[in-house]
């Protein structure tokens, strides 16, 4: 009989400890019963951003609390991410304990960017609210889309050996300068490839030769397409000290001779985009891409007179008392002229564009004798 309860007891005792030892492999911290909601603003609100008021409200966001079953403090962060994306590369545009946040409109401007939004273009972002309590799971909200117009653009990279100053690698890449959306450099080039890229030490934010003529990007002559499996750029221009610009409001990938323009002929007229005017930049640069080519990208027009000349020289101010040329004085050099281009026997015999509105490569071929617009 002894025998019997003691092997009931153990029996019992073994259960309880088992089952205590499931539980305890099983034991959670706290978890929210069901997500929550953010209250305002609504998908689909926007703003327009402004440089002028960083400080202003970008976005005000209001939630309503997630049930954890125990009161407890909760903390949120609020998290922003390219539109349509899994919140993997999401940044925290603030953190709280207040089921409210306003962000300023410098900050949000800021992190759009970084997610991939169009400056002075309406975008779309992904905005959601993360709740955590200690080590629990985190609840999140549902996601809103929030349209911002953000301004100015972010700096960008460049790696490879095209750029000896930089190389394969992250030591000492070269840096890109943003104002108003388009990026400029001054950097050595030697005839190697290299690749762009959005993010410092970030390999997977490169930007190769196809994805700028896949976005309608005209690009220098003086770069192609290496086609080394990676796609990405190739400089094959004259080694050396270039100006490189790249102007993402008229999708245009430039890179001139020397560090300043002194070696650059001018176009000027109301074929270009800065009209018969050399106030501010209004004179668009024809660059010195190879000894003795020189080349512009630039948007021509046809509408009205269509016209415009070449000048030589451009001393900083109103240089129409520079040396320039007509389209008779290149005719009787020998050039050979594009169709597209004829004499506009306005009394100037200036040049006249007869072809499509669109940005396109002017080149003037002082060796060849060759002026083109492709």
């Amino acid at each position: 009989m002894k025998k019997i309860v003691k092997s009931i007891l153990l029996l019992t005792v073994s259960t309880f400890l088992l089952t205590s030892c499931e539980d305890e492999q099983d034991l959670k911290f706290i978890t929210p019963a069901e997500s929550f909601r953010i209250i305002t603003p609504l998908t689909g609100e926007s703003i327009v951003l402004s440089e002028s008021n960083p400080t202003n409200p970008g976005i005000s966001l209001t939630w309503d609390q997630p049930d954890f079953s125990t009161p407890t403090q909760i903390e949120y962060s609020v998290e922003l991410a390219p539109v349509g994306s899994d919140f993997s590369n999401a940044q925290i545009l603030a953190t709280t304990s207040n089921e409210f946040v306003t962000i300023q409109s410098g900050q949000l401007n800021f992190a759009a960017l970084v997610a991939g939004a169009t400056p002075f273009v309406q975008s779309s972002v992904d905005i959601r609210i993360k709740a955590t309590v200690g080590n629990s799971e985190p609840a999140y909200s549902n996601i809103i889309t929030y349209l911002v117009t953000p301004y100015g653009c972010l700096g960008q990279f460049a790696v490879g050996a095209g750029i000896p100053s930089a190389g394969w690698n992250w030591d000492s890449p070269l840096s890109l300068i943003c104002d108003d959306n388009v990026l400029t450099a001054t950097v050595t080039f030697a005839n190697d490839t290299f690749r762009f890229f959005t993010e410092e030490t970030v390999w997977s934010s490169g930007r190769n030769f196809p994805y700028y003529t896949d976005l309608g990007y005209k690009i220098s002559s003086n770069f192609e397409n290496a086609n080394d499996g990676d796609s990405n750029f190739r400089f094959v221009g004259t080694p050396g000290v270039h100006r490189l610009k790249i102007d993402e409001n008229q999708k245009t990938i430039t890179a001139f001779q020397g560090s300043t323009s002194a070696s650059s002929y001018w176009l000027v007229g109301q074929a270009t985009p800065g009209g018969w005017s050399w106030a501010g930049n209004n004179e668009s640069e024809l660059g010195l891409v190879a000894p003795g080519v020189y080349e512009a990208i630039v948007r021509f027009s046809p509408d009205g007179d269509a016209n415009f000349r070449i000048w030589l020289a451009n001393d900083g101010g109103d240089s129409w008392g520079s040396p320039n040329r007509n389209f008779p004085s290149f005719v009787n050099d020998g050039y050979v002229i594009d169709n597209e281009l004829i004499n506009a026997n306005d009394g100037d015999s200036n040049f006249k564009y007869i072809g499509p509105n669109a940005v396109r490569k002017f080149t003037v071929n002082t060796i060849t004798k060759v002026i083109t617009v492709d």
